[in-house]
């Protein structure tokens, strides 16, 4: 298994995607523009509605029913098009209907004769994967996937619940079917509709969460007592966690085989950005410096990850209230220059700072701020480049010299002293930035 990327090595930007006035927000899936799929809290959090996310543009999707209805987005395609459920006319207090988001318009997808339906993932193709239910208030869900807007119940490996959680543009489904032993198994359905088992020996649990382009499926399996995380690829399956403590999950996977899930043990849990070269790795500890997100907790989670290695999901921030969450991106961010440390860094005094490695004739622009975190580049799309400062905020400019070095002067307030902030350096024209420094006043 090869990788192409080392995420151990990559820099990251974090992104509040903000919301629609309420306290909760969730950024659920992100295409390769990097637009995001989620759902927010409106105002007052009278409702959930579905979000499209565009470079700090957050739109709301509305509803099926409209007004005073609920609405989800899950899943985004490389189109732009969304799907998830929502609240309908006429349907009961806990009914939804899946339905698909094109160029302004939600689509109703119905059910395969329920009351309600859910959507997860959609295609380039616009296929569009979930469960449904087959009979009002029947307590089980069928996986079900939509076609030109039809509704086609995908088989069961026991006649009990299943679902469908991922589809590639190949056509292929994967998701979970439960047998008559009251268990649940890893599967894929062809593009036909043929049921594959992953599990060939339902020697344990297990489900599939996602599939890329290439046919690498991930979810998890029990092995040995624990739940790990899984890769099944070439009808074969590897266990990614080597712990013996600890159990795993992976949710998601792009096509340079780069997973995202989740490890926990009795009392603890994080997320992790797992590839072949580096393993599993916190993605708490790929926060720039000084962050105040924290990727923990039952609130929290990491959820989607695009060809860029953009991640997105949502966390807890400083300050925040018990139900407080945040949707997020989570983007590699690419230095080409060189920053100094201020200079001689004392409060009250005139100090330094000097961008070096510059294009000569640049302009080069000095920013601040007091906790890490992202901010995006007013003329740089967001899979470019950002700024690893959360609310930066200008303090000068300056031209390279022939020598390519751009120096800042001027004074800094006295009661900056003993105060750390973050300073980084942009060039807007070209989307470039500097590596992010870290400065304690005197």
């Amino acid at each position: 298994m090869a990788s192409t990327l080392v995420f151990a090595q990559a820099e990251y930007a974090v992104i509040d995607i903000g919301g629609l006035g309420g306290t909760f927000s969730i950024a659920w899936g992100i295409n390769n523009s990097g637009v995001i799929a989620g759902e927010s809290f409106t105002e007052g959090d009278e409702e959930y509605h579905a979000v499209l996310w565009c470079n700090g543009i957050i739109r709301d999707l509305g509803s099926i029913g409209g007004p005073g209805f609920s609405s989800h987005g899950h899943g985004i395609n490389n189109i732009g098009d969304i799907c998830g459920w929502s609240g309908y006319e006429g349907g009961g207090a806990y009914d939804d209907h899946a339905f698909v988001w094109r160029k302004g318009v939600m689509y109703d997808l119905g059910t395969l004769g329920g009351t309600s339906s859910i959507a997860y993932d959609i295609n380039d193709s616009g296929v569009v994967v979930g469960k449904s239910e087959l009979v009002p208030g029947y307590a089980d869900f069928f996986a079900c996937k939509w076609v030109n807007g039809v509704p086609i119940e995908l088989p069961g490996i026991g006649g009990r619940a299943s679902w469908a959680f991922g589809v590639n543009n190949a056509g292929y489904v994967v998701g979970k079917s439960g047998t008559k032993d009251f268990t649940e198994h890893a599967v894929c359905w062809t593009p036909d509709n043929q049921i594959i088992e992953l599990d060939k020996n339902r020697q344990s649990l297990s489900h599939a969460s996602d599939i890329n382009e290439a046919g690498w499926i991930v979810g998890s399996a029990f092995q040995a007592g624990h739940e790990h995380a899984q890769i099944w690829v070439g009808g074969h399956s590897f266990d990614i966690h080597d712990s013996s403590e600890e159990d795993s999950s992976a949710h998601a996977i792009n096509n340079l085989n780069q997973i995202i899930g989740y490890t926990w043990s009795y009392d603890t849990g994080w997320y992790f950005i797992w590839d072949a070269d580096t393993g599993m790795v916190n993605l708490d500890g790929l926060m720039p410096l000084l962050s105040d997100w924290a990727l923990t907790g039952l609130l929290s989670g990491a959820n989607s990850i695009n060809d860029l290695g953009q991640v997105v999901g949502q966390g807890k921030r400083t300050g925040d209230g018990e139900w407080d969450i945040h949707g997020f991106i989570m983007t590699p961010v690419y230095p080409s220059f060189d920053l100094s440390q201020p200079s001689p860094a004392i409060g009250g005094k005139t100090n330094g700072i000097r961008a070096t490695n510059v294009e000569p004739g640049a302009k080069v622009y000095f920013v601040y701020g007091f906790e890490g975190g992202g901010t995006l580049i007013p003329t740089c799309d967001v899979t470019v480049n950002a700024l690893q400062i959360d609310n930066a905020q200008v303090a000068g400019s300056a031209i390279a010299d022939v020598n390519g070095v751009a120096e800042l002067r001027g004074r800094v307030a006295k009661n900056m002293s003993g105060r750390t902030l973050l300073f980084q350096a942009l060039i807007p024209s070209s989307c470039e930035i500097s590596n992010l420094v870290v400065q304690t006043f005197e």
